[in-house]
């Protein structure tokens, strides 16, 4: 019920009975700020454990207000803040415990996990060094700050903490995919690797532990070692999409393309939303010729994404390989309409036109065969008359327009117009 010993009336809590005492002390006009915060401390606490959190949380704030320096006071409200959600109040009540108590690790571990929830990161991180450094035997105090750490993007300090993790638990599969995963990230790739493989004989139905080693042996092109881990994870986890994309990355990288295209096809099934998994597939099917089926895929890669114009891009080239030159030109006529300054999309749709026409050259047909026109006799010179009827009509017509211009919309210019 509470971190800090065990408060002699705690035990009235539970019962309908202590709300009314509460009730009634409270009604007294002789209490002093200390013995009222104790007060709404019960009632807090008999109201959250009868289902009514918002009023306990209401009266943990009346009782942290009025008396904040009271250790009980604080913990009681920390606790109601923290199982109430409200986990800012209660890295602050956290806070002014420590104030009363600066070595007690599990405060700082209270706060730092309050902290860390209310995303405050920093004094999260510092609460949590404070309480591994305060009691550097607990495993839990270690690989917590680790992770916030490694979280934070601060790699080299987390490695300390995860090796003292590590140490408390050499068996702990998870620390060491951790602890990998940070020293890859320090270009420490052998021993990464090594860690890497370790977390998965300490671990080996551990799915992420699986995944992380695979990850790192393909980059390191040990595909052979890759292949082992993962064929064994899919085997174990045949209902996870992300295990059967790794799986089939791993048969691509060793050139077992249907294989690849057979895992792709499974975790499509389990995840067809997904556009990385269509693309990757239109790739597979671009690898074994079948271009029709990899325009397709990529077609739908991008219906699912439609930011990603790579996928457009790979459509547009699958049809060009496969002779759909008219497909390919509607492609890249969409990629120029979305990206008019891509030098790259307007070499590839001139390149889709040339082969066009190179595919016309030659194949003209004559529809009909017939004698050039005679050419027209020259015209006589318009008489006088004729030219000054001419230049009247012509003048005629520019006052209608200009009427029209003008007083379009008003009678004057509707008189004009049936003149």
């Amino acid at each position: 019920m509470s971190d800090i010993g065990e408060n002699s009336e705690t035990g009235l809590a539970a019962s309908c009975a202590d709300l009314d005492a509460c009730r009634l002390r409270l009604d007294s006009e002789n209490l002093s700020d200390q013995d009222r915060a104790q007060v709404y401390c019960r009632l807090s606490e008999a109201l959250y454990h009868s289902g009514s959190r918002g009023n306990a949380l209401a009266c943990a704030r009346v009782a942290f207000s009025l008396y904040p320096g009271s250790e009980v006071v604080a913990n009681l409200c920390a606790w109601v803040f923290s199982n109430c959600g409200q986990h800012a109040e209660a890295a602050a009540a956290y806070e002014r415990l420590l104030e009363m108590r600066p070595d007690w690790a599990e405060g700082h571990r209270h706060a730092s996990g309050s902290f860390a929830v209310a995303g405050q990161i920093e004094p999260a991180i510092l609460h949590g060094t404070m309480a591994s450094d305060l009691d550097a035997t607990c495993f839990e105090f270690a690989f917590h700050v680790a992770c916030l750490l490694e979280t934070a993007g601060r790699y080299a300090r987390s490695v300390n903490y995860f090796i003292r993790a590590a140490a408390l638990r050499p068996a702990h599969g998870g620390v060491l995919r951790h602890l990998s995963a940070v020293l890859f990230t320090l270009d420490q790739t052998e021993q990464a690797v090594a860690l890497a493989v370790r977390a998965v004989a300490l671990a080996p139905s551990d799915r992420l532990c699986a995944l992380h080693a695979t990850e790192l042996l393909l980059r390191s092109e040990r595909y052979e070692e890759a292949a082992a881990i993962i064929v064994t994870a899919a085997a174990a986890h045949g209902d996870d999409p992300i295990t059967l994309r790794l799986l089939s990355a791993t048969q691509m990288l060793r050139d077992r393309t249907e294989d690849a295209l057979e895992a792709i096809d499974r975790a499509i099934e389990l995840a067809p939303q997904t556009a990385e998994y269509h693309l990757h597939r239109a790739n597979l099917l671009y690898r074994l010729g079948r271009l029709d089926e990899a325009a397709e895929a990529f077609g739908r890669a991008a219906a699912l994404d439609p930011s990603n114009v790579d996928a457009k891009r790979s459509q547009l080239t699958a049809y060009f390989d496969g002779g759909r030159f008219t497909e390919a030109l509607a492609v890249g006529g969409e990629l120029i309409r979305t990206s008019p300054d891509n030098e790259e999309y307007a070499h590839a749709v001139l390149q889709v036109l040339n082969r066009r026409l190179e595919m016309v050259d030659g194949e003209y047909v004559v529809l009909g065969e017939s004698a050039l026109r005679a050419p027209r006799e020259p015209l006589p010179s318009p008489t006088i008359r004729q030219a000054l009827q001419t230049q009247l009509r012509v003048v005629h017509a520019l006052i209608i327009r200009e009427s029209r211009t003008r007083f379009g919309e008003s009678r004057l210019g509707y008189g004009w117009a049936l003149l």
